[in-house]
């Protein structure tokens, strides 16, 4: 089973990893949404998890649901629509949209908390000194909790519940 994590950028490269069960297949920077849809149809992961909103706030502002469920829980999310995240929320939907497959929202941090594990042990664990390839790589390790049945759903976001693969 291929899943596949995204961490979407507007103003850099966006960083890809795509998994089967826990070996790293693909480990790489993106330079657009059109080099992003290209790897998923190749590679054709059954689940891509997201770092970036992909709903919007109801009436067009504020907080979400899940950004209130997960500050109770101690994690913080930023407003899909404050500031710069407004065009990292346009471009997570229309992307979620062109993908073709199933594709859940994820935040990398908070699913490293929830599992337990730290960007540095990423780092070390993967060999890599690029943080958002670190990223992309914790976003497939929720969608490989996803599959497994190993999560909290909250609206469009997943929050893995037990550490998997590391």
């Amino acid at each position: 089973m291929l899943v596949a994590g995204v961490d979407l950028s507007v103003r850099r490269p966006s960083a890809v990893a795509v998994l089967e069960g826990c070996e790293v297949l693909y480990l790489a920077l993106a330079e657009s949404d059109e080099d992003i849809i290209a790897t998923a149809l190749l590679m054709r992961p059954v689940v891509v998890a997201v770092d970036a909103p992909l709903s919007y706030p109801p009436e067009g502002r504020g907080l979400r649901d899940v950004e209130r469920e997960l500050r109770r829980l101690g994690f913080k999310l930023l407003p899909p629509l404050m500031g710069p995240m407004r065009r990292l929320t346009d471009r997570g939907v229309e992307l979620s949209n062109r993908l073709g497959v199933e594709v859940i929202e994820i935040h990398p941090l908070t699913s490293m908390k929830a599992m337990g594990i730290t960007r540095s042990f990423l780092l070390r664990r993967l060999g890599v000194g690029h943080r958002d390839l670190v990223d992309a790589f914790a976003a497939a390790l929720t969608a490989v909790a996803y599959m497994r049945g190993m999560y909290r759903r909250f609206g469009p976001f997943v929050l893995p519940t037990a550490r998997v693969c590391v």
